[in-house]
């Protein structure tokens, strides 16, 4: 299913809201390990949208997690995860937790990425892509 309105969501408290416009640039399930300790979950759905669609009503935490360029932003008051930023991702783009939408129901999954590290006792039927690393092109370094 497209998605061709609006996307809210926020945390569980209510001290972190965004509003994202149009349609998501990308949106894949990822079943790394640092995902799963960032969330806490065996596998998170990340949504991405162009940071410029993104309005924000207070502000995340963030700070950098353990896969190098990215950041992981969550509420600094309930600790609810709400996504992450990664330098390495071209188009300035912010990556939201579909756990922080009002409406999940209404996003559609692409692929899955990082597919090797999935879970054995974790399964999909889907037919979507599976990505042995990251399902989004990176930048090249720049060391």
């Amino acid at each position: 299913m497209e998605l061709t309105a609006d996307h809210k969501g926020g945390c569980a408290c209510g001290a972190i809201r965004f509003s994202a416009e149009g349609e998501p640039v990308w949106a894949a399930y990822c079943h790394c390990s640092d995902c799963r300790q960032a969330t806490g979950a065996p596998v998170t759905l990340w949504v991405g949208f162009r940071a410029a669609a993104i309005v924000w009503t207070g502000t995340p935490e963030s700070r950098s997690g353990s896969s190098g360029d990215a950041k992981r932003q969550w509420c600094g008051r309930c600790g609810s995860p709400i996504g992450y930023l990664d330098a390495s991702i071209p188009d300035n783009e912010i990556y939201l937790a579909i756990g922080a939408f009002d409406e999940p129901q209404r996003i559609a999954p692409k692929g899955h990425a990082f597919w090797s590290a999935k879970l054995p006792f974790v399964t999909f039927d889907d037919g979507l892509p599976r990505y042995e690393t990251f399902s989004r092109a990176r930048k090249a370094a720049t060391n």
